[in-house]
């Protein structure tokens, strides 16, 4: 099995530059849409936690998903920044 993947944003991998994917696959779409629904869900659960009473669980998951939503889009966001800039 390869060490090496596609991916939308070129990266560091077993110490080597991963070159940058040629084009924005299926794939790449499915996980913004997926990272965009974790945004709003932890927008959602807070407000639930919020309105409903305070739960500490509720509202580390909530603030989780929001942060790793908005990791996985600020590798969108730099890919599509390079793209327009080429």
């Amino acid at each position: 099995m390869s060490l090496l993947w596609r991916s939308a944003t070129a990266s560091w991998l077993a110490g080597r530059l991963m070159p940058e994917a040629a084009r924005f696959t299926w794939s790449d779409a499915y996980r913004t849409v997926t990272s965009a629904v974790m945004v709003v869900l932890g927008v959602v659960i807070l407000t639930r936690t919020l309105v409903f009473g305070f739960h500490l669980l509720a509202v580390i998951v909530g603030l989780a998903f929001i942060a790793l939503g908005a990791h996985r889009l600020s590798f969108v966001v730099a890919y599509l920044r390079r793209r327009r800039s080429s």
